[in-house]
């Protein structure tokens, strides 16, 4: 045998067995609930006043201008 080499004869027997099983559970919750249920609304709130018109229309127009080069 060379000289570092370890032998282990005959094979080492293992300390702990390991056993898993499966365990078939039921997960069941009791919900209580009411045969009827009612939904009331609130009353609308009171919106803000209409706006009034514009009265300088010609002052929302808008101008665009691209300039592109003579190459």
């Amino acid at each position: 045998m060379p000289a570092g080499v370890l032998v282990i004869v005959p094979d080492p027997v293992p300390l702990f067995v390991a056993v898993s099983a499966k365990v078939c559970r039921l997960n069941v919750a009791v919900t209580d609930f009411a045969a009827v249920i009612d939904t009331v609304h609130a009353p609308v709130p009171v919106q803000a006043p209409l706006q009034p018109a514009n009265v300088e229309p010609a002052a929302a127009i808008g101008v665009n201008v691209t300039d592109v080069p003579l190459v």
